[in-house]
């Protein structure tokens, strides 16, 4: 059973406190047009919230308009149908459900492509204008069982289209995901015993050319019916963008810091049975580092994230166990605020350049079990998704 956080009392000045008194949880069965259409009628509004700003977003960080931003996305079709033509298929029921252009979701899902794309790096260049750091995983092996989650930091708006999406396909593993409304999936787990986590990279091949798009590759892992087999799914893709993917099944962990491209693109890192693993916004093994092309700009675009990794690893090394309550307390940490794990927006900074931890995660995978906060971890006490049940149905 989902326990939901409907009696969580809204903490003042938070700007997520209305959508977090009552969580969006949506439970979405069948084909991919079946599932798309209901999750776009019952997120129809936040969606909309959606575009709005991201069509913001896209004229300041990359200078397009809308409709040019439509545009950039469609060049991604025929990558998508040659590789999950089913996603297009989910897409076109989301737009159907939310009264929007498939065009339109099209869009938001390859918000991270836009974003990167070579204008979006020429404006960056010449205005010093910066994105929001992102997000802190781990994963922590030193316990009896696996204890796993991140912080997801973004653009303050996004605390108002934040969604739990769980998906009933009819074939393949059931699984669930926190999102931002429209979008295929973001972080998550699945009924295979498959947790994916994620981090955003940049680097200098990150230029926006076609591939497959970064949220629609998360949606991929998930639906993995092993770590095994998402391996496999993140070498066979041609992807478009920079990322570093989280895996976590069977006892063990698996890190992938991947660049735009085939299976040559990605430097692996395996979690020890009884070692712990943090990853922020750069790239940190030595293969990525030293032997693989393309500069890292991790760093000078997120600069709190060599700082966030630093701080995760020394408080990690503090606790005696891992546990829940353990890993809230560092991902509730606010050394450097606000530009801390637990993030808070600066005022200082203009509106879409500021920060905000939208969501927080810590998950047991061996229990089924989902610890969320949506919203600042630090105010806002966990909820926990029971999702034995619905995982073994």
């Amino acid at each position: 059973m989902t326990t939901t956080d409907a009696t969580i009392p809204p903490v003042p000045g938070d700007p997520s406190a209305a959508r977090r008194s009552h969580p969006l949880v949506i439970r979405a069965h069948g084909g991919p047009r079946e599932r798309g259409r209901y999750y776009g009628v019952a997120a129809k509004d936040r969606i909309l919230l959606s575009m709005e700003n991201y069509e913001r977003v896209y004229t300041t960080f990359a200078g397009l308009r809308w409709e040019e931003a439509t545009a950039l996305a469609e060049t991604f079709v025929p990558v998508i149908s040659a590789w999950r033509p089913e996603y297009l298929e989910e897409m076109e029921g989301i737009a159907l459900g939310a009264g929007v252009s498939f065009e339109d979701i099209l869009a938001l899902n390859l918000r991270t492509e836009i974003l990167f794309s070579g204008k979006a790096r020429a404006i960056a260049e010449a205005t010093g204008v910066r994105t929001p750091g992102e997000c802190t995983a781990f994963c922590d092996l030193r316990g009896p069982e696996p204890v796993v989650g991140q912080n997801w930091d973004w653009i303050p708006f996004s605390h108002d289209t934040v969604v739990v999406l769980e998906a009933v396909p009819e074939h393949g593993p059931r699984w669930v995901s926190v999102v931002e409304a429209g979008l295929l999936a973001k972080f998550g787990m699945n009924s295979a015993g498959v947790t994916v986590l994620t981090n955003a990279l940049v680097t200098s091949l990150d230029v926006g050319e076609p591939g497959v798009p970064y949220h629609l590759m998360l949606r991929a892992l998930l639906e993995s019916e092993s770590v095994v087999a998402a391996e496999a799914v993140l070498r066979d893709a041609d992807r478009a963008s920079s990322a570093n993917y989280l895996l976590v099944g069977e006892g063990r962990g698996v890190d992938a810091e991947t660049r735009p491209g085939g299976g040559d693109e990605i430097a692996w890192q395996r979690v020890g049975q009884d070692g712990c693993l943090i990853h922020c916004n750069h790239f940190t093994s030595e293969e990525s580092v030293f032997a693989k092309p393309g500069t890292d700009h991790g760093p000078r675009v997120m600069p709190d994230t060599l700082f966030r990794r630093e701080r995760a690893l020394a408080l990690a090394e503090l606790m005696p166990t891992p546990s829940v309550a353990g890993w809230h307390e560092v991902l509730s940490d606010h050394a450097n605020f606000p530009d801390a794990i637990c993030c808070h927006p600066d005022p200082a900074e203009h509106e879409l350049e500021q920060g905000s931890t939208v969501a927080s995660v810590v998950i047991e995978p061996a229990q089924r079990l989902m610890h969320l906060v949506l919203g600042h971890p630090c105010a806002v006490p966990r909820v926990t998704y029971d999702y034995r049940e619905f995982f073994a149905a």
